[in-house]
């Protein structure tokens, strides 16, 4: 995580500046680590947790395992953004899944539009700790089960009880992300999620991450797993070179959902 570099910022620097310049790491580099701020700013660690939270609580940052990042938009802003694209994705995500299936279903916009999608079938069962996945199935004729927990903003549930491997076993299982890359592999916003996720895939057969252009080459403070986790990867563009690369050598299948679909 970035710590931008030297800063004239000593011991006993009033919060203010302290938050500017966590601010400025935030807006150029997307993510801050406790021990490289505490180390920038020659204050303590708990100095600075404390200056995350005031900022989590003033909505201008995420606090997160070991740090802090931009804070995520909310769900319905994030929904209105590509959705072109994030249902090319999953249309091409649903020719995946076959009669009989059952699929897991993260969190996240590309993963409801793949919800949304398969809610049109008749012929699978459909398991998610997403509400706002598990109410595309409303009115669906495949069945639907919603995994119990505590409710987060993201209208997902997370549970340290009752592991999801103790209830089902996945055919397929669909996985959004905050990024994907080569050096981190799959990563997140939030730790809690990503445990369920961790739980998900370890009931899975088949793991599949839907993915838009953005998400490719970025680099998320929770890491989920290295590529080799991934079975198919689905996106809407080629990813770099490198990424590609990697993908190969990790035996992941890349699909590329056409423009036309």
């Amino acid at each position: 995580m970035s710590t931008g570099g030297a800063t004239s910022l000593g011991r006993g620097s009033p919060y203010g500046e302290r938050r500017e310049y966590i601010l400025r790491l935030l807006r150029e580099g997307g993510q801050v680590d406790v021990g490289a701020v505490a180390q920038a700013l020659a204050v303590s660690e708990m100095t600075v947790r404390r200056d995350l939270a005031r900022l989590d609580s003033e909505g201008l940052a995420r606090r997160v395992h070991g740090g802090a990042t931009n804070r995520r938009p909310d769900f319905s802003n994030r929904a209105g953004v590509m959705p072109d694209e994030k249902a090319r994705i999953a249309r091409a995500v649903v020719g995946l899944i076959d009669r009989g299936d059952t699929v897991g279903i993260d969190a996240g916009t590309t993963c409801r539009a793949v919800a949304r999608e398969l809610a049109h079938r008749d012929d699978i069962f459909a398991v998610t700790n997403s509400i706002q996945s598990a109410l595309e199935f409303q009115h669906s004729r495949s069945a639907a089960m919603v995994l119990g927990g505590i409710i987060t903003s993201e209208a997902s549930l997370i549970s340290n009880v009752s592991a999801p491997t103790q209830i089902v076993h996945l055919d397929k299982l669909v996985l959004g992300c905050g990024g994907v890359s080569v050096a981190d592999g799959i990563s997140y916003f939030d730790l809690a999620e990503t445990d369920v996720r961790r739980r998900l895939v370890d009931a899975s057969d088949t793991v599949i991450l839907a993915a838009d252009h953005s998400k490719l080459g970025r680099r998320k403070p929770i890491v989920l797993a290295a590529l080799d986790i991934l079975d198919v990867l689905v996106t809407s563009a080629e990813p770099p070179d490198d990424l590609r690369d990697a993908l190969r050598r990790a035996s992941v299948e890349l699909v590329v959902a056409p423009a036309h679909a």
